[in-house]
């Protein structure tokens, strides 16, 4: 969270005009805009997005020197998309956030989309080569959501993980380009590419029961499956998943390659510090869970051998 307080006065100023122009939107749609904003601001509630989403810009120009006025203008376009891409996610799963079911989403999300782009075109006009990354950006983001359910996902493959929100890197590649270092884009997009990773395997972690019926979405699953040397078709339930866990060391392996990523950040040329920080944090919190769950079954062994353990299993 120190990110955020180091950056309270900004983040005060991005989410209160982006909050003033969703307010222009028709009725109905700007009061579901204004209420997904609320529940993503930080300093509110704890904020339901990631804070990469809205200070990307900010940690790339601690680097590159960027103008103010473009960094609080990329962060307030990037809470219109990464709003656009909630109600495009809870449209395509049918989530239970949006009481206005699908009609909603696809009426909003044209909108947000629109306040995207008016934002990033104070900059970067329509013949800019922003756009050709955006474009490639939205075309691994929509093969990531569209074929996420055929093949499982692999846990050890970071581009395949970080597609999914592959469209958070425009802004670092708007601020490299504005810089004039074209040349520098390619390693900033692996940069963000990897700890977009780290962050993926970490919301995997987190919502692997969720997860359980469409396993092939999710990197931690996968991880389960390879440990207790399952096929793809093989199905997957809780308790399998937990002996995965705290007996073939699935919580371990998950914060190996997180670790793993996280190094390679470090590697990569002018990375920003921040960036790589966040990404180490967020390790950081997959190998806490992983020693959690090895004194845990330690303990739980120590208390009465393998057929306690599996019975206590099955209430956990």
């Amino acid at each position: 969270m120190q990110d955020i307080e180091d950056y309270r006065e900004e983040l005060e100023l991005i989410f209160a005009e982006a909050s003033e122009e969703l307010a222009g939107l028709p009725a109905g749609l700007s009061e579901r805009g204004r209420d997904l904003l609320a529940l993503s601001n930080p300093l509110r509630n704890g904020g339901r997005a990631n804070r990469i989403s809205y200070l990307l810009p900010y940690w790339i120009r601690e680097q590159m020197f960027g103008p103010i006025e473009l960094t609080r203008d990329l962060a307030v376009g990037n809470l219109f998309a990464m709003l656009r891409f909630f109600v495009l996610d809870d449209a395509m799963d049918g989530s239970e956030r949006n009481p206005e079911g699908i009609r909603g989403s696809l009426a909003l999300g044209p909108l947000l989309d629109e306040l995207f782009k008016r934002r990033y075109h104070r900059h970067f006009p329509h013949d800019s080569a922003l756009w050709d990354c955006y474009r490639r950006y939205l075309r691994e983001w929509a093969s990531a959501v569209y074929s996420e359910m055929a093949n499982p996902i692999d846990p050890s493959d970071f581009g395949q993980l970080a597609r999914k929100a592959a469209p958070v890197k425009l802004c670092a590649s708007g601020m490299v380009l504005q810089a004039g270092r074209t040349d520098r884009i390619p390693d900033i997009e692996e940069a963000v590419d990897l700890a977009l990773a780290v962050l993926q395997l970490s919301d995997d972690w987190a919502d692997w029961r969720d997860d359980l019926s469409t396993p092939n979405g999710n990197a931690f699953l996968s991880i389960v499956r390879s440990q207790l040397a399952l096929s793809h078709e093989d199905g997957l339930n809780e308790r399998s998943v937990r002996r995965a866990i705290f007996h073939h060391h699935a919580a371990d392996r998950l914060a190996e390659i997180a670790e793993s990523y996280v190094e390679k950040l470090r590697r990569v040329p002018g990375a920003p510090d921040r960036l790589t920080a966040f990404a180490h944090a967020i390790a950081e919190g997959i190998r806490r869970d992983a020693l959690h769950a090895e004194e845990t079954r330690q303990r739980l062994a120590e208390e009465g051998g393998l057929a306690i353990l599996l019975s206590k299993l099955e209430r956990i």
